[in-house]
């Protein structure tokens, strides 16, 4: 139901977009006009040729018909003037309806290649629900998007890139991914009306990456990724985003702008080197396991209504006996306190006298955001409860199946 709602969604944006096209370029007008001078010979052509004895064209039909195929200059033959003031109107049909349809056809391919153009320089403006938002550009982004195209929760969901990446790249791009659905906008991802053509407000995800894009130097990418992701939340506070910062004394302003997901780079780097000094291939391991080319990697599955209220070790057995799957953590989603969490079920005057006194405050003391708890290799009798979520190292059996808990 959802792919079709957005199919026909898709198609009416498309349609609006070529009337609105369409109206700027007054082709209304033409074909108007041209309406009228069909509408004016077949009326005199009529009148003409009515009453003439070796008329084909008796009726206001046979005239307008006759109209239409001498415009379109398809010539049946069918329907032909056979008195000389029907002749003149003929050709008068010819001459002034036949300069007046190609106006109308090539101002319609005009719009067409207008829009490829518009599409290829990254002007367009998107219409997609659910995509997927990548601000910025650098090393790391074709690593996200090969991982996107690749998991089976955003395989098919479009991908939006927003950067100021040449149109020679954004075309290599295009052809490497062709297969995928991948669209362009051209901009800084920092302003908002960039922002709103890539319609972040029905985005399901958005990435800020340190950008490198155009002629932006790398050591103001922290401030850059600030103001994109405070554009972004301030836009859409539902979209689900993560950034990349250059350094970690910048994380508590993308924390300022409830950013969901923030990524140092090269925060583990130190613990990664002693690791791989003092216990030699461990580092090619976390590697192997963040890899989404090798045949083993981490995963976060949901736990099956059945287990929960149950022991950790028998998720544990579970998961390795029937999907060759080693479950080495759990992770606890907690929602944000909610003004309607302290108040009684019994709305009473109390009640309305507390939620007022919040509201008039303008103070944000509750949050609908979400707080991740991570629990790595917890006991073997911790309880499983229904905010947990199953982190795994997938195994070649369990990646055949679709990853969620419908399967297990």
């Amino acid at each position: 139901m959802q792919k079709l709602y957005s199919f026909f969604s898709s198609i009416l944006g498309f349609l609006n977009k070529i009337f609105l096209t369409v109206r700027r370029e007054h082709l209304f007008r033409v074909m108007g006009l041209t309406l009228l001078v069909l509408s004016l010979c077949s009326l005199s052509m009529y009148f003409f040729e009515r009453d003439a004895m070796k008329a084909s064209i008796r009726t206001m039909g046979d005239a307008f018909w006759w109209a239409v195929v001498t415009v379109t200059t398809v010539g049946y033959g069918d329907k032909v003037p056979s008195t000389l003031a029907g002749k003149l109107v003929g050709l008068v049909l010819m001459f002034s309806g036949i300069g007046l349809l190609s106006i109308v056809t090539a101002t319609i391919a005009s719009l067409f290649v207008q829009q490829k153009i518009k599409e290829g320089r990254g002007l367009e403006t998107i219409k997609d629900k659910d995509h997927i938002v990548i601000c910025g550009w650098n090393s790391n982004a074709e690593k996200a998007i090969k991982v996107f195209t690749l998991d089976d929760h955003t395989k098919k969901n479009t991908i939006v890139i927003v950067n100021e990446l040449s149109v020679d790249e954004i075309d290599s791009l295009r052809s490497k991914y062709e297969k995928y659905d991948f669209k362009f906008i051209r901009g800084n991802f920092i302003h908002e009306d960039v922002l709103n053509r890539a319609n972040i407000k029905k985005a399901k995800y958005a990435i800020v990456l340190a950008d490198t894009s155009g002629d932006h130097a790398l050591q103001k990418a922290d401030e850059r990724t600030a103001l994109g992701t405070l554009a972004i939340k301030t836009i859409a506070p539902n979209v689900r985003t993560c950034a990349e910062l250059l350094s970690i004394e910048n994380k508590q302003h993308l924390k300022r702008a409830n950013v969901d997901e923030i990524i140092v780079r090269d925060e583990h780097v130190g613990e990664l080197l002693a690791s791989a000094t003092v216990h030699p291939g461990l580092s090619k391991v976390v590697s192997s396991l963040l890899s989404y080319d090798e045949e083993h990697r981490l995963e976060k599955i949901e736990i099956p209504d059945r287990f929960v209220g149950k022991k950790y070790v028998e998720l544990v057995q579970f998961l390795r006996e029937k999907h060759n799957s080693v479950l080495i953590g759990m992770l606890t989603e907690r929602k944000g306190l909610q003004l309607e969490d302290i108040l009684s079920d019994d709305v009473s005057a109390i009640d309305m006298f507390i939620k007022k006194k919040f509201e008039e405050s303008d103070k944000n003391y509750f949050s609908d955001k979400e707080e991740i708890g991570v629990n790595i290799n917890p006991e073997d009798d911790y309880i499983i409860t229904k905010n947990d979520f199953a982190v795994i190292i997938s195994g070649k059996r369990f990646k055949k199946g679709k990853r969620s808990a419908v399967n297990l």
